[in-house]
């Protein structure tokens, strides 16, 4: 996954060192699931920070970009004296359930000589939801063991709009208020509580129940966003 981040936002910054009419945001959103998905994660939210790159097309309301998102939407941290076999001081398991988005951005800026400029967004790409863990025998210690539980991809698309609000130097770039829908197929991925160890079977076994949805929710999200060029 590391390699992942690493590799777009190598590429995000190699394009932006050989363009003009740049931007680069930073986002802070919360996902609030609806439908079938609220249910599921009975209040649960999922928390995203975002990186993103447009483009702004001369003499033209239209940007293009590219963003990548991260969040964990579940923490999970057991004290056992079981996880290994004829080893029995207590060491502690933490799990944490994560969402890595990619997504391609088209916005249009509605023309405005006000303080406030509108803006309509449309955003398609996909979700990666993935579970980590880590053994260790205090939460300051080197893990004895970390590994990739559980992961799915899916396609997924956003729409919405927003406003921005110019900093005091316009030059400099501006605030970001939007509200975003988020929608995807079926995928499969874990909560915290969807893991259970069984220290009988076997030298110890984790046994999941990954639930099954869609992904659909609402974004509101703040962010600054300033000009590269």
């Amino acid at each position: 996954m590391k390699r992942i981040l690493f590799t777009a936002l190598f590429f995000l910054s190699t394009f932006i060192s050989h363009a003009q009419y740049f931007s680069t945001g930073i986002q802070a959103n919360v996902g609030v699931p609806l439908g079938d998905l609220k249910e599921v994660m009975n209040g649960a939210v999922f928390p995203e920070y975002s990186l993103s790159v447009y483009y702004r097309f001369p003499y033209k309301p239209i940007d293009v970009g590219f963003g990548v998102g991260y969040g964990k939407y579940g923490t999970e941290v057991e004290k056992r004296t079981d996880l290994y076999p004829g080893f029995t001081d207590e060491l502690r398991l933490r799990r944490n359930n994560n969402l890595l988005t990619l997504m391609g951005i088209f916005r249009y800026n509605f023309e405005s000589d006000k303080q406030i400029v509108p803006f309509l967004e449309a955003q398609i790409g996909a979700n990666y939801f993935y579970t980590r863990y880590k053994i260790r025998e205090s939460r300051f210690e080197e893990p004895i063991e970390d590994g990739m539980d559980f992961g799915d991809w899916v396609l997924a698309y956003r729409f919405g709009g927003g406003l921005k609000i110019p900093f005091k130097d316009r030059e400099l770039g501006h605030f970001e208020f939007k509200v975003l829908y988020h929608d995807s197929g079926p995928v499969e991925f874990l909560r915290k509580q969807d893991t259970e160890y069984r220290p009988d079977q076997g030298n110890g076994e984790f046994v999941y129940s990954p639930q099954r949805s869609t992904i659909n929710m609402i974004q509101p999200g703040i962010g600054l966003v300033f000009f590269l060029d």
